[in-house]
């Protein structure tokens, strides 16, 4: 490890964070990861010229849909699977005009994913798509004088589809589920506080129904999810977002028969645009904001509505408070079993139902015993090897040793409320943790999905620990112009505050959580965005998941030093991410730099470039586009990538014509 860290250190640069001096003399070094060698298999050969004659005539419609119509389906499920209409006129088909394909080969030089798999989540891997095959049935045609179909895209009534495919399919769904949502305020009842409900009560039938169901052979109905993509007043849409919402509302929507809605979710910064009690404000508002082709799918929403529905937290600043609105969606539209927060930057290279159901399918496999535990520790294949059923069982026995030895608390078993007058809302364990072989919750689906580890912040100095609100009662940040973050803020209580943390706000979210979540902000209660959800999981005893999604790496790590840079224990097993060296700390997340997820990771911009024909600038130099994909040093053609979720890819990293 010390002959890693010995390296060629650059001198001082101006506006470089970290410094490079103040490690000079340390036994860590968080820009070491600078000088690795660029992982170069993401380009070379990766172009479909590379591929063999047979392997691109064996290009096929990329359709990773269950069975709806077999007769082992319907022996589950109840009501009958009606195609529904896509946008062009039509019933969706299997042809190229309606289906993205792909060709059933992994270029051959393509590096393993860096953190988690395809393999753990049990996502296809075998397969690799080009930008033309991806986003050709969604009005991407770059090649092409003539368009592959007239379809008038900003004519498209995304919103009126997904309805009519519901409606078609009303009977698969619980009878709550089969109106058309409510999209505009009841502007002759304008929004307040949200109407309180008996959440208690609410949340323990809703729990006792899935009890019951699991237990019977009835034919169960279709849960149904929202997917709420974020974005807010003034943002500028390119053409690649469009692309992207289109092919969110086909595969989630329209190819599932409705099992999913998709929204564009959108924040009103204007407070003085009352578009809660004014229907032109809200429709002027709308027509401003957003594009055509999207606004039967909008919903609008501001910080006002937060403040009338959660007076007594005293902030409502969607930075510190994200969830909110998210609350407030769900609670007026109870229709929904769970709700996808998404980005508007996050970009999926495959099929986004495919995606989607494998990672809640993973989560509902997880049983609960040491769940918080291994929640927190990365998957790294490189050192951990292939076989991730073989890392769990290491993960487990490191966490059974350190709880027994008393290194680390006994594990969480069951709600963990912050205070005796907290009445948790989650479930009991059936007995308890000595007693059980890892069956409590298996096929539990979870209240909360992350696509990055869940930890404890508590001894980290993460800079969003302390950020609490009102659990000691009236004490909480305050915030003003000279002070705008507040950084000094520290609960006298925060030590017997239980809480966990995660990064990205891409998460799942179940009905019963979120009412939770408000029940909490209703009293007063919350914490940073990124605290949230976690922590009123941790309190209420609601199954939280992380999901190891494939994440890359635009650099070679050796694989020890991955693992002891991003599972920092402070030596003490099982503390993965959650000491004085957590990966979370300040100076030590910038190594994450070269990843494809993280917020402020700058390889998926780079790739998702290249992909699309376009130029970028990383080690290999600014590079990109056609001449690049045929030339000595490109990848051989258009280049074809296996399905992979990347961000941060913003609104300036996009092309404005295609």
């Amino acid at each position: 490890m010390k002959d890693i860290l010995n390296w060629e250190r650059p001198k001082h640069r101006s506006g470089h964070w970290p410094p490079y001096e103040d490690f000079a003399h340390k036994d860590y070094d968080p820009n070491r990861w600078e000088a690795f060698k660029l992982e170069r298999g993401y380009y070379y050969k990766s172009g479909i010229e590379k591929l063999t004659p047979a392997q691109i005539d064996s290009i096929q419609t990329y359709l990773p849909y269950p069975e709806y119509t077999s007769k082992d389906w319907q022996k589950i499920w109840r009501g009958k699977f009606i195609t529904c209409n896509g946008p062009r006129g039509k019933p969706l088909s299997n042809d190229m005009l309606d289906s993205v394909r792909a060709y059933p080969v992994t270029p051959s030089s393509f590096p393993q994913s860096f953190s988690g798999s395809a393999e753990a989540i049990g996502l296809d891997d075998s397969v690799c798509l080009d930008r033309v095959q991806r986003y050709g049935p969604y009005g991407f045609n770059p090649l092409l004088r003539i368009p592959i179909s007239l379809v008038d895209w900003a004519g498209v009534s995304w919103g009126e589809l997904q309805n009519e495919c519901l409606a078609k399919n009303k009977d698969r769904f619980a009878p709550v589920a089969r109106s058309p949502p409510k999209m505009v305020p009841d502007f002759a009842k304008p929004e307040g506080p949200i109407a309180e409900s008996n959440s208690h009560e609410e949340i323990r039938r809703a729990m006792m129904a899935k009890t019951d169901h699991q237990q019977t052979m009835e034919l169960s109905y279709r849960p149904r999810t929202a997917i709420l993509i974020r974005t807010w007043e003034g943002y500028n849409y390119a053409e690649n977002d469009i692309l992207a919402v289109r092919s969110m509302v086909s595969e989630l929507s329209l190819r599932t028969g409705g099992e999913h809605q998709v929204f564009l979710f959108v924040n009103i910064k204007d407070k003085s645009q009352p578009i809660f009690t004014d229907r032109q404000a809200y429709k002027r508002m709308l027509h401003k904001h957003v594009p055509r082709e999207l606004r039967d799918i909008a919903i609008l929403w501001n910080e006002e509505l937060c403040k009338s529905s959660y007076p007594d937290v005293g902030d409502w600043q969607v930075y510190w408070h994200q969830f909110m609105p998210v609350q407030w969606f769900s609670t007026t539209h109870p229709e929904f079993d769970y709700v996808w927060n998404w980005e508007m930057d996050v970009r999926y290279i495959g099929n986004h139902y495919h995606f989607l159901s494998k990672i809640g399918d993973f989560a509902k496999k997880q049983p609960r015993k040491y769940l918080w535990e291994r929640n927190a520790r990365y998957y790294i294949p490189s050192f951990h090897g292939r076989n991730y059923d073989t890392y769990v069982k290491d993960t487990n026995a490191i966490i059974y040793n350190a709880s027994t030895t008393g290194l680390i608390p006994t594990p969480v078993w069951g709600p963990q409320p912050y205070s005796p007058s907290q009445t948790p809302l989650g479930p009991s364990p059936p007995h308890s943790e000595e007693e059980d072989d890892f069956s409590w919750g298996i096929d539990e689906e979870a209240d909360l999905i992350t696509l990055l580890p869940i930890w404890d912040p508590v001894n980290t100095t993460w800079t969003m620990r302390n950020k609490i609100w009102n659990f000691t009662p009236g004490v909480r940040p305050k915030f003003n112009r000279e002070h705008p973050t507040d950084d000094d803020f520290v609960d006298p209580n925060q030590h017997k505050i239980p809480r966990r943390a995660f990064i990205n706000t891409v998460m799942r979210f179940s009905r019963e959580l979120l009412r939770a979540m408000h029940a909490e902000n209703s009293a007063g209660r919350t914490m940073q965005a990124e605290m949230w959800p976690t922590t009123v999981a941790l309190h209420h005893g609601f199954k939280a998941v992380y999901a190891p999604h494939p994440i890359y790496s635009s650099v070679k790590w050796p694989a020890r030093y991955a693992d002891a840079v991003f599972n920092a224990d402070g030596g003490i097993p099982a503390r993965w991410g959650q000491g004085a060296d957590s990966i979370y700390n300040q100076d030590r997340e910038v190594n994450f730099r070269a990843w494809s997820w993280y917020y402020h990771a700058t390889f998926p911009r780079v790739l998702y470039r290249r992909w699309m024909g376009w130029h970028a600038k990383d080690g290999l130099g600014e590079v990109g586009g056609w001449e690049w994909e045929r030339g000595d040093k490109g990848p051989g053609g258009r280049m074809c990538l296996p399905p992979m979720l990347l961000h941060p890819v913003k609104r300036r990293d996009l092309e404005s014509n295609m």
